[in-house]
């Protein structure tokens, strides 16, 4: 099919937040996610970063559709998800699948590995549990573990293996696009290795699309081919990875990657860290014009007045008024050029 596989246009979601004035009799709002759009074509990965709080987790759960937006529409080949009639509804779960970061929380701890990798085949296709048994048994192997850890419970397993069975979970009913919140984070750096290279080998054997969602910008650019900024519940830098890590223009972005360790110690001497000034301002009360313009060092009187359009390509696109014109120094880069 032509066009893009995932599409959002100008998604917001918002909560409630704590009362206010006299009495409470007003209620404050935390906006979560503020007038976010991309795309994501089939067999891509983008990987989205900024710092916690920021709105990656709470836009992965809009896509999923596990939090309804605000507004904004969330396409799936160009179909409206929150238009979907409950048949279409459970098709969509078919074909967007998502692996949690706490496996452990994600899983029923009642339940063991193989009710746990059985339930999407009776939910889905109807199939008796007894006819899974062999399903759930590829569905192991494909992530690297025994056919015999089925019998298990949960607790019985490291934190990398129970995130492969996360990752058996989601692939059971073969869908085109996996969110993947945090995924590595929660575990050693090996193991993370692992656990990297195992989505990478089932995306580039089943052509799925990945919305990566990580702190870690080491492990978005192994993974990843486009990259997303955000911060403070916008979308403030994408494009491509190289373009990201060479030639960042948001001074967000310029922080982000100041702050990464470089496994060198003469170019780790000879870095030069951005030091952002400042907490991140609150979502429920965020400053005027552009949201970063507290801790910028660029800041002017227009970044108080206006909010920044999203200019450039479809390459590499960026919303600030005063970006930075020079290439990555060295040692900004988590992964030197």
């Amino acid at each position: 099919m032509s066009g893009p596989l995932l599409e959002a246009r100008n998604v917001v979601k918002e909560f409630p937040g704590p009362r206010q004035g006299f009495l409470g009799m007003s209620r404050a709002t935390v906006h979560a996610v503020n007038d976010v759009s991309f795309t994501l074509d089939r067999g891509e990965t983008l990987g989205v970063v900024g710092e916690s709080g920021c709105g990656k987790s709470t836009l992965g759960r809009v896509i999923m559709r596990l939090l309804p937006a605000t507004a904004g529409q969330v396409l799936l080949d160009g179909q409206d998800s929150a238009a979907l009639e409950r048949a279409d509804s459970r098709a969509f779960r078919r074909r967007v699948q998502m692996v949690f970061q706490d496996p452990y929380a994600s899983l029923n701890p009642r339940m063991t590995v193989g009710e746990i990798l059985a339930e999407p085949f009776l939910v889905h296709q109807g199939m008796k549990r007894s006819a899974s048994t062999a399903r759930v048994a590829e569905l192991l192997s494909i992530v690297g573990l025994s056919p015999e850890h089925a019998s298990r419970y949960p607790h019985e397993f490291s934190g990398g293996q129970r995130q492969r069975v996360g990752i058996a979970r989601a692939l059971a009913v073969e869908p085109d696009l996996i969110v993947l919140d945090e995924p590595v984070s929660a575990l050693d750096v090996s193991i993370q290795a692992g656990v990297v290279n195992l989505l990478r080998k089932l995306q580039g054997e089943r052509g799925m699309a990945y919305f990566f969602i990580a702190h870690d910008l080491s492990v978005v650019r192994h993974i990843s081919e486009r990259v997303a900024v955000m911060y403070l519940g916008r979308m403030v830098e994408i494009g491509t990875r190289d373009r990201i890590y060479r030639e960042a223009r948001h001074p967000y972005t310029r922080a982000l990657m100041s702050a990464v360790p470089i496994p060198d110690p003469t170019l780790e001497r000879q870095r030069q860290r951005i030091i952002l000034e400042g907490d991140v301002p609150s979502p429920i009360d965020p400053p005027s014009g552009c949201h970063f313009r507290t801790r910028c060092w660029r800041a002017t009187e227009i970044c108080a007045n206006e909010v920044p359009p999203m200019t450039g390509d479809a390459k590499h696109a960026f919303a600030c008024h005063h970006p930075v014109e020079t290439p990555v120094q060295l040692g900004e880069s988590p992964v030197p050029a």
